[in-house]
């Protein structure tokens, strides 16, 4: 039964983290790099302990609320949070 929950969730965390947004390139202030990293570790971070939410289901300013709240129970760094941020309030919204 372990075995199934197992794969079970981890066949959802591929599932979701294959719909996210990949950067291509740079945007305003940010580079394709800083971009593609917080993509990694939103995936790899948040994704260890919960279903991803893609980017567009939140604005800028819910995300903020969001990452403040889970900063400390993920033990995300400052420099992490940020790069995730970028990443989630830079992916486009219609995808």
């Amino acid at each position: 039964m372990k075995k199934l929950i197992l794969f079970s969730s981890f066949f959802a965390l591929l599932s979701c983290s294959s719909q996210l947004y990949i950067p291509t390139q740079a945007v305003t202030d940010v580079s394709l790099e800083d971009l593609t990293k917080g993509r990694a570790v939103y995936a790899n971070n948040c994704g260890s302990c919960h279903e991803l939410y893609l980017p567009k289901k939140y604005e800028a300013k819910k995300w903020d609320l969001v990452l403040d709240d889970m900063q400390k129970r993920a033990e995300v760094t400052n420099a992490d949070r940020k790069l995730i941020y970028q990443y989630l309030i830079h992916a486009p919204k219609d995808l």
